[in-house]
């Protein structure tokens, strides 16, 4: 089976949050802003896609995360994060075959500030770099989406997108988080019907001992 690359599973996440908009407005008659969607309509349709792009892994919903194997073969199976019993990842892709988690993904919705991403963007570095020797995670993601209801609705969310970046990178200073590369990626800006624009959007985090692929 072909390789599955983070880009093609970054596409797949991206690819699950336009369904997500389509199957809403289609529900709605397209009256309702895509930010009125509930987060959990966007986790299962990313999922969905995720798994169609990705059929040698297991795609976990709402994953209890001290029954995930951290360890590689060969290791003792640790939980995900001692700190973190019995707390839940939106979605968990492992290897089909060993079971061993290769990347964990938070989702929310209509993000206009970093603040609302800094949550889950810590819980995702202390699941990389809080993992037992051997952790088999090789990235993790916070897939959301940000609104403009506005005319001018694309430069609001590019200056948006600069905006988050910038202040990703000074509180990725602030924090100290040296261990991980972390970025923000556009999956492009769309317009619905209703005269909005939204775009769909990834903060992945990675540890620096893992490829960039």
């Amino acid at each position: 089976m072909n390789r599955i690359s983070k880009q093609k599973l970054i596409r797949a996440a991206f690819g699950g949050l336009q369904l997500a908009e389509q199957k809403f407005s289609k529900q709605t008659g397209n009256a309702l802003p895509f930010a009125r969607a509930p987060e959990y309509m966007l986790a299962t349709n990313i999922a969905e896609k995720l798994h169609q792009a990705a059929p040698n892994h297991m795609t976990w919903l709402e994953f209890q995360l001290d029954q995930a194997r951290l360890a590689a073969r060969g290791h003792d199976i640790e939980p995900i994060d001692r700190r973190r019993r019995g707390g839940r990842c939106d979605i968990l892709m492992c290897w089909a075959a060993s079971k061993e988690p290769r990347a964990a993904f938070e989702v929310k919705r209509d993000v206009q500030t970093l603040s609302t991403l800094k949550p889950d963007a810590r819980r995702i570095i202390g699941l990389l770099s809080g993992g037992v020797e051997g952790n088999t995670l090789q990235f993790g993601a916070v897939i959301f989406s940000t609104m403009a209801d506005c005319v001018h609705g694309k430069k609001v969310i590019r200056d948006r997108v600069t905006m988050l970046r910038e202040g990703l990178l000074k509180w990725q200073r602030r924090e100290g988080c040296n261990d991980v590369r972390l970025n923000i990626i556009s999956g492009g800006i769309r317009k619905r019907r209703a005269g909005d624009y939204w775009a769909s959007l990834a903060l992945i985090a990675e540890r620096n001992d893992s490829p960039l692929n």
